[in-house]
């Protein structure tokens, strides 16, 4: 089996639930975790993934810590990267990530290490580095409109899903609406803060957190005008068929439908 775990960025600290469930599930305290910090500014974001999922119960966390291209894929790096469990991308800029991975010997790795059951994660940037084709930038708002996003390589463990994050906090949805209509192919996967959307050999997605994910199917778009609007004009789309899904919740890629778990209302 394949698992992705896409993070929509701004984990909890406090409730860290998606953290918790990407430690499950390689492997709990048995788990061997290696962590990507390329995409932060920040020095010391490796050593806070690392001491984080140390306090999650797994006992072998390590950091790979490079900074230049020419760094990539170093033996030691793939020695570890071989033996890991669970692969975590830390969020900043994935154009960061692309740049410093993009054709090395550590890309190779990494798509190596997913295809033999590796869990392969990352939050916000590194989500959204996760598919074939990444967005990696473009403009809020919730009408699509022409060059609202832009489209970059991404690490390519998917190709039918492109993954947005902070997504309703930054109000994404004309962006990813826009990505859709311009491949209608491709499942938009738009994940708020503190969520997960996990993907089980590319067809499962299953929902965790305390936000929400949405989904944008457009396999079934019957009219757009995408490819004929200019000067940042909006862009007509008819047909969409959009799913909002949140803890637990279930989508079949295969079948195209959803599982919502009932809840029951308690009433004092």
């Amino acid at each position: 089996m394949t698992i992705l775990m896409a993070i929509g960025g701004a984990i909890n600290p406090k409730k860290p639930t998606v953290l918790e469930e990407f430690a499950r599930r390689a492997g709990g305290d048995s788990a061997r975790v290696v962590i990507l910090p390329q995409a932060s500014a920040m020095e010391d974001t490796g050593k806070y993934y690392v001491d984080t999922f140390h306090r999650l119960g797994v006992a072998d966390a390590f950091a790979l810590e490079f900074r230049q291209r020419g760094e990539a894929g170093m033996p030691g790096q793939v020695d570890a990267l071989r033996q890991a469990t669970g692969i975590f991308i830390a969020g900043g800029n994935q154009m960061r990530l692309s740049v410093l991975y993009g054709g090395t010997r550590l890309e190779a790795e990494l798509l190596s290490a997913y295809r033999r059951g590796c869990l392969v994660g990352g939050t916000s940037a590194g989500a959204a580095i996760l598919s074939k084709t990444m967005i990696c930038n473009g403009k809020g708002g919730p009408i699509p409109r022409e060059g609202s996003v832009q489209f970059c390589p991404g690490l390519g463990f998917t190709d039918k899903f492109t993954f947005d994050q902070h997504f309703r906090q930054r109000d994404r949805l004309g962006r990813l609406v826009y990505a859709v209509a311009t491949h209608p192919g491709i499942l938009g996967v738009g994940i708020d803060e503190d969520t997960a959307a996990i993907v089980e050999d590319e067809q499962l997605i299953t929902v965790c957190g305390s936000g929400a994910v949405t989904l944008i199917d457009g396999r079934d778009i019957s009219a757009t005008d995408v490819s004929e609007i200019g000067n940042k004009g909006p862009v007509a789309v008819s047909n969409l068929k959009i799913h909002i899904l949140t803890h637990d919740c279930v989508y079949d890629g295969t079948t195209r439908e959803t599982r919502i778990p009932q809840k029951t209302l308690l009433v004092e």
